[in-house]
């Protein structure tokens, strides 16, 4: 059945704000990549524009407007006995349920949530332990694909076999601003080289020669040098 094959799996509130906060945290760097900007490292103490702090406040944002319209689903263990007034605590409730119930979004829209225990108050009890599916919050909040991931990060411009090669010959032969091999060379190792199985023609070969050299280099002549002329004069 399908239903075996059900993620039963429940995550705390603050596994799925981690969790939505990272995927914000990634669509924030990545905007900024496309922006041309440089993405702003998270600093180590907190503040305003920490990306880090930003990210985990629209997360905390997400995440309860999904519970208060009742898009996600939660559950806790439910108290709706009061403690005695003068009782010391961090919570006014006892006695709260050992199985996990139901918590609806009217609970969320008229409670109040005590982030630092858990807690969900309301006028007439209490919910702590609150869980909420994680197939749920990867539904809402789904981890970005591997393809596109990867055609992201690491999608390479379009090139050829004879762009390839070109690139090839610089690298055997050292070529460099400084370092100009000779065109008769180049051509003559460009002949030599096949692609797809045939040997390169010899226009060709020469043409790619030439285009891997600098302009100044393709004139020919001498390179010309900074600095006093120390050639005898008559």
């Amino acid at each position: 059945m399908f239903i075996e094959n059900l993620d039963r799996h429940q995550w705390t509130l603050d596994q799925a704000k981690k969790h939505i906060g990272r995927l914000i945290l990634t669509r924030h760097q990545q905007g900024a990549i496309v922006a041309g900007e440089t993405p702003k490292p998270a600093r180590r103490w907190p503040s305003p524009d920490d990306p880090i702090r930003r990210s985990e406040d629209e997360a905390h944002s997400e995440l309860f407007t999904a519970l208060r319209d009742g898009d996600l689903h939660a559950t806790g263990r439910l108290s709706e006995q009061r403690r005695p007034r003068y009782a010391t605590g961090y919570s006014s409730w006892d006695f709260h349920s050992g199985n996990h119930q139901p918590i609806s979004p009217s609970h969320w829209r008229e409670g109040q949530f005590g982030y630092g225990i858990g807690s969900l108050e309301f006028l007439k009890g209490e919910f702590i332990d609150i869980r909420v599916p994680r197939f749920m919050v990867l539904a809402i909040w789904p981890e970005p694909r591997i393809e596109e991931s990867r055609k992201s990060d690491s999608e390479t411009p379009y090139t050829t076999p004879y762009i390839e090669m070109m690139f090839t010959a610089i690298r055997v032969h050292g070529i460099t601003e400084e370092q100009q091999s000779k065109k008769e060379l180049l051509a003559d190792w460009f002949t030599k080289q096949k692609v797809e199985g045939e040997l390169i023609s010899g226009n060709l070969g020469d043409a790619m020669a030439t285009l891997i050299r600098l302009p100044q280099s393709q004139r020919g002549g001498a390179k010309r040098m900074i600095g006093p002329d120390v050639r005898e004069t008559v």
